[in-house]
């Protein structure tokens, strides 16, 4: 899907140029659905009409995600990780609602800087709120940097050349060693399980997949080595209507590790911060049982236990 062609005779393919123009430059044949929702939006994403063999026109309505609904633990989560998050610090942020909790409690902050995959409609609150300058950005200063977007169509309207956003394909976004040059680079996202010492379940619910790999780790291992940098994993500390502690003795069979534990630095829940890395198995239970749900502690010690790690 792109943009209308402009008068210079290129196409934009705003909304999801990650992938996409590597298959643009492999394709024998390049078809484009153009559609006058989508907006124009700079950066490597831009398709020329002599690369193009056919087109389709659409007018359909673009694809609309607005933000999530935020409760009480999004919130309590969120304000854990706004602490900890300095004023001109470069941000990524993860898909979901407690990603976007943060960024709700982010809005006082100046001089954010933002390098990140998916470009929401919690980024375009911040942009809105003036929080986003870019000034102090390392790496293409200036520039909020995204590799696809996903939002309402205010989104979409502020994407159109707009010369403060740029889309590039997911080699450039998802670099560790080019995100990681922005100092202070702090890395925000969502899993769904974690076990005792810090291996994150984001794409599975056991043998089951959930999502696919999307850029967490790369994130994960830019904010590690940015200086001053910082990388969250965040969640709930019970699932299922709080019947389901998120943090496990180990992850449910057949999981797939998304975040290693050589790779995890702090770890978020309602009840706290836990900062695991460079810390030994047993200092990693204990931070990780200190910040899980009260009713679950005592059986995950009982498990540590066992497992001869505590």
């Amino acid at each position: 899907m792109a943009s209308p062609m402009d008068e210079h005779g290129y196409f934009s393919l705003s909304l999801a140029p990650d992938y996409t123009m590597a298959a643009v430059r492999r394709a024998r044949v390049v078809l484009l659905e153009v559609n006058p929702n989508v907006p124009f939006a700079n950066g490597n994403c831009l398709v020329h009409i002599s690369q193009v063999a056919g087109l389709v026109e659409s007018d359909e309505p673009l694809f609309e995600v607005g933000l999530p609904e935020i409760g009480p633990v999004q919130e309590a989560i969120g304000k854990h990780v706004a602490d900890l998050i300095d004023d001109g610090a470069t941000l990524q942020i993860g898909y979901g609602g407690i990603p976007d909790a943060v960024v709700m409690q982010l809005k006082h902050k100046s001089d954010l800087g933002i390098h990140t995959e998916m470009l929401g409609d919690g980024i375009l609150s911040l942009i809105e709120a003036g929080a986003v300058t870019n000034r102090r950005k390392a790496f293409m200063p200036g520039k909020t940097l995204a590799t696809f977007a996903l939002g309402s169509r205010r989104l979409y309207h502020t994407m159109h050349r707009n010369p403060g956003i740029e889309m590039h394909p997911v080699d450039l976004t998802n670099d560790p060693y080019l995100a990681a040059r922005n100092d202070n680079l702090c890395a925000i996202n969502a899993t769904m399980q974690i076990d005792l010492i810090g291996q994150c379940g984001s794409e599975s619910l056991g043998h089951l997949p959930y999502s696919g790999t999307g850029g967490q780790v790369d994130f994960v291992r830019a904010a590690n080595r940015s200086r001053g940098g910082k990388a969250f994993i965040v969640l709930p500390s019970t699932a299922k209507n709080g019947t389901v502690s998120r943090i496990a003795p180990t992850l449910t069979p057949g999981t797939h590790v998304t975040t290693s534990k050589n790779d995890i630095n702090y770890v978020v829940t309602e009840f706290g911060v836990a900062q695991l890395r460079g810390k030994t198995a047993k200092q990693r239970a204990e931070a990780l049982i200190g910040i899980a749900h009260p009713d679950f502690r005592g059986e995950l010690r009982e498990a540590a236990r066992k497992m001869n790690v505590l």
